[in-house]
């Protein structure tokens, strides 16, 4: 049997008048910063899809598949063995963006009609 897909879904909207900076730092540094965290296999960001942000038109969702569940304890792990690597971008996230809700997702083999 396949295994199933795990996602952890984040909203987040560009703080205001930092959107074109936002969206050139997330290009440039951002997303391979986040794409490097152990346990993430894949990311994606889309334009919010299920109204769980707070701004409109400035909302995304950043979709992380991850390995498994205990993806979140090795981030935590990660961050005191290395508060170098983590500080400087996530500082300058929280700068440019402001975290909204968050979901869980998953797909499973057995659901999906052929």
């Amino acid at each position: 049997m396949e295994k199933f897909r795990l996602f952890w879904v984040n909203t987040a909207s560009s703080r205001p008048g930092k959107h074109g900076e936002a969206a050139k730092w997330w290009r440039e540094t951002g997303q391979a910063f986040f794409e490097s965290l152990p346990g993430v296999k894949s990311l994606q960001v889309f334009a919010v899809q299920f109204n769980l942000g707070r701004r409109p038109n400035q909302n995304y969702e950043f979709w992380f598949e991850f390995d498994d569940y205990a993806v979140l304890d090795k981030w935590d792990e990660d961050i005191m063995a290395n508060p170098e690597k983590h500080g400087p971008p996530n500082r300058k996230f929280r700068e440019l963006f402001e975290w909204g809700p968050s979901r869980f997702m998953g797909d499973w083999p057995e659901s999906l009609i052929d």
